[in-house]
């Protein structure tokens, strides 16, 4: 089924929830990290089996994060609930006295509860009750029906809140105030920019050595980039050497560790890149602190430059998975202006 063809089919599907809901929408709240299910007790495990397959990221920090939180919750908080950013109504069968099957039958028409139960349980829809809103609706038959969806669901629902999460990070993060005044310095003195949003600070700005060291506070969070002409990206060994000798040069007294690191080739923003993840920590082994990194490292034709771009958090005791995802929008912002 074609894009076009699936959102003509959403739109369809909801109908009968749109027609009772014209109220001016004011935008979704919630956190972008957590998923509101609302279902009854009976299908809680069978909900949480199919949102965990297509949800299945975990990040490492050094402990394990789930990327997305499911949170369920129970019928009766539908109406509490509805304006939640990323939310989900489920139920399996026909069986009335399921709550969660009463309540799917007062939000669909009788026609669409058949259809979803005979043809495709699960759909999407968007700006249902607020703005920069998610809404997938599960209606199964049964939980056979419901696990023959998982693959041809998964890209599509994940692609979904992807698109969501970046939007409304970008809108919190560069919307309101930026450090424009730092932006232009960057452009104006090396060419490239990258947005700097309120509250972060230049701890390092080396002509010298072409590097660039942003900071802030609470968490604490760095994104540093460094350039050399040429292109050094020859094998993966070579590149290995520039990963594990970075934070040595440039930082000083921290280092990457081997626990869960991964090397990768991947598109950073239109370049082709290799992207480094892990975990670092203090060279000094008495201190036992650290967190996660991102590293990238990709060459840039037109100026004939190689480009060094590193994220490293600081967050001991708390959730990462936010901060991380915002330091990556931060750093994918980066763009060469000559």
């Amino acid at each position: 089924m074609g894009y076009a063809t699936i959102w003509q089919f959403y739109i369809l599907c909801f109908i009968s929830i749109t027609i009772t809901n014209c109220d001016i929408k004011k935008e979704a709240l919630g956190a972008d990290n957590e998923i509101r299910v609302i279902c009854s007790r009976y299908d809680e495990d069978a909900i949480r089996d199919f949102l965990t397959s297509i949800f299945s990221d975990t990040i490492y920090t050094p402990e394990p994060e789930p990327l997305n939180k499911l949170r369920f919750y129970r019928p009766e908080s539908y109406n509490d609930l509805r304006r939640q950013a990323y939310l989900v109504v489920a139920a399996i069968g026909q069986d009335v006295t399921n709550p969660g099957v009463r309540l799917m039958k007062k939000l669909l028409s009788e026609h669409d509860f058949q259809s979803t139960q005979s043809n495709d349980p699960v759909l999407l829809s968007k700006d249902l009750y607020a703005k920069n809103q998610l809404f997938l609706v599960i209606n199964a038959r049964d939980q056979s029906q419901l696990s023959a969806t998982v693959e041809s669901k998964k890209e599509l629902i994940r692609d979904q809140y992807e698109e969501q999460f970046i939007n409304r990070q970008s809108k919190y993060l560069f919307d309101s105030h930026r450090r424009e005044d730092v932006e232009e310095q960057f452009t104006n003195q090396y060419g490239w920019t990258i947005k700097v949003p309120w509250g972060w600070e230049v701890i390092r700005n080396s002509p010298d050595s072409n590097f660039v060291w942003l900071g802030r506070e609470l968490p604490f969070q760095w994104i540093s980039i460094h350039w050399q002409i040429g292109n050094i990206i020859t094998d993966e060994l070579t590149i290995g050497d520039y990963v594990w000798n970075f934070p040595k040069t440039y930082y000083g007294n921290i280092r990457f560790h081997d626990h869960k690191f991964s090397m990768e080739k991947m598109y950073f923003n239109s370049y082709r890149a290799w992207m480094c993840e892990g975990i670092w920590e203090f060279s000094d082994d008495n201190t036992a602190q650290g967190g996660p990194f991102r590293y990238y490292l990709f060459y840039d034709t037109n100026t004939n430059r190689t480009f060094q771009i590193n994220t490293i958090l600081y967050h001991p005791g708390k959730d990462k998975s936010i901060v991380l995802r915002q330091m990556d929008l931060i750093a994918r912002s980066f763009r060469i202006s000559s």
